[in-house]
């Protein structure tokens, strides 16, 4: 029996998919809106009229995850594979994408979970969901601010995401994440909110960290670092950052006076944690990453192809 609706709903179909037509063309076609030809096909997919099918394919490269494990003797590796064609923005908008969803399942009921800044892990915490209903998570601010305006890649901001998302208790820093001098960090450190938020550290079980180098750092974008601070960092041996500390090629932190001013997770506490994934991406980005792999600094790490063929790349380099 000649049913008119599905008829329309399969000439829709074939114009659009098989012949290639646009919906603006359909639409003139078929006498109807452009906004009804978009129901139409969508309506076709609902009833099995047309069925989509994709060649499988594996967004990550497996062969460099095993590569990096073995090398760094890591807990995990997500590497996800990139294209020429993209931008660094698309870049870590498809590392999120694609590692958020290994991440989320990761994550246990009653976890203390601590959160740092950075672009690549903002992308990761926009697409992370958790895959059911997860009770008793904490999540605490690893690092204090960058800045007094608060940007979405801070860690304030996506610790408050990541609490909303798992409904869970956030625990904040409000200080800046460089004191003035000294005394003046100690006071801070000794205030008690900021004293519960460091006792969460120490019973901390999973730890989310972006992993920053001289030439490319939110903290020079906020002008927090200047040429002169710069050069006086490298003249120290420093290779990396992580939560506003400096580290040399061993992963060690440098002796700076940035050191007795930073307001943030210590090293040898991040070292302790069961779980710290570094979360970053591009060539750029081997030194350091591979110096806080050497150093113990991260137990998993997700990142591009580029980069983590450049991360072996370097440590092949460097062992010799």
């Amino acid at each position: 029996m000649y049913d008119e609706q599905t008829a329309l709903l399969s000439l829709a179909s074939k114009l659009y998919y098989l012949d290639g037509l646009g919906q603006t063309e359909i639409a003139d076609m078929i006498g109807v809106s452009r906004s009804k030809v978009s129901r139409l096909l969508a309506r076709a997919r609902d009833a099995g009229i047309v069925k989509i099918t994709v060649q499988d394919y594996c967004p990550r490269n497996q062969e460099l995850e095993e590569k990096l494990i073995e090398r760094f003797e890591m807990n995990h590796a997500i590497v996800v594979r990139t294209f020429a064609e993209q931008t660094v923005t698309s870049i870590r908008q498809t590392i999120g994408y694609i590692a958020a969803p290994v991440i989320s399942a990761a994550i246990r009921p009653n976890c203390v979970l601590g959160m740092a800044g950075g672009r690549t892990l903002y992308e990761l915490v926009r697409f992370m969901q958790p895959p059911g209903p997860i009770k008793g998570i904490e999540v605490a601010q690893l690092m204090s601010n960058i800045g007094s305006l608060v940007g979405e890649i801070d860690a304030i901001e996506l610790g408050r995401v990541m609490a909303h998302k798992f409904n869970a208790n956030f625990y904040s820093v409000s200080a800046p994440v460089y004191a003035p001098d000294a005394a003046t960090r100690d006071a801070f450190l000794s205030h008690e909110q900021v004293h519960m938020v460091w006792q969460l550290f120490d019973a901390m079980d999973m730890a989310f960290v972006g992993i920053g180098t001289l030439e490319n750092s939110a903290f020079i974008e906020r002008q927090v670092l200047s040429a002169g601070d710069q050069r006086d960092l490298r003249r120290r041996g420093v290779v990396g950052e992580i939560c506003g500390r400096f580290f040399d090629a061993d992963g060690c932190e440098c002796d700076t006076e940035h050191r007795q001013r930073v307001i943030s997770i210590e090293l040898d506490k991040l070292r302790r944690i069961p779980e710290v994934i570094g979360i970053t991406n591009g060539a750029d980005r081997a030194r350091a990453v591979c110096a806080a792999l050497r150093g113990k600094l991260l137990k998993s790490l997700v990142i591009d192809e580029a980069g983590a063929a450049a991360v072996l790349a370097e440590s092949a380099l460097t062992a010799h």
